[in-house]
């Protein structure tokens, strides 16, 4: 059984923040816990996608006021880190 002390609710729904409903976030919590993969596109460029991802680390983007932008970068880091895994596994 789950329970809030493992970060989902009694439905098995992970909870970014219990305190309110965050869909973005919790997507998040899934793409970044691997129980929902998904992958680059064939025509997204790695590149631009990590621009994003450092862009919105150096602060250019402020991620406190826009909890959706924050889970698009969550996931764009594990997009990006799955797409390096998956490339050193199949040596390229």
């Amino acid at each position: 059984m789950t329970g809030p002390e493992d970060g989902q609710d009694g439905d098995g729904v992970p909870d970014s923040d219990p305190r309110h409903i965050d869909p973005a976030g919790d997507l998040a919590d899934l793409v970044e816990s691997g129980e929902f993969d998904i992958e680059l596109a064939d025509d997204q460029d790695p590149a631009e996608l990590r621009e994003f991802v450092e862009r919105a680390e150096a602060g250019e983007f402020d991620l406190r006021a826009d909890p959706g932008l924050e889970a698009a970068v969550r996931m764009a880091r594990a997009m990006l880190s799955d797409a390096a895994e998956s490339d050193d596994d199949t040596g390229q």
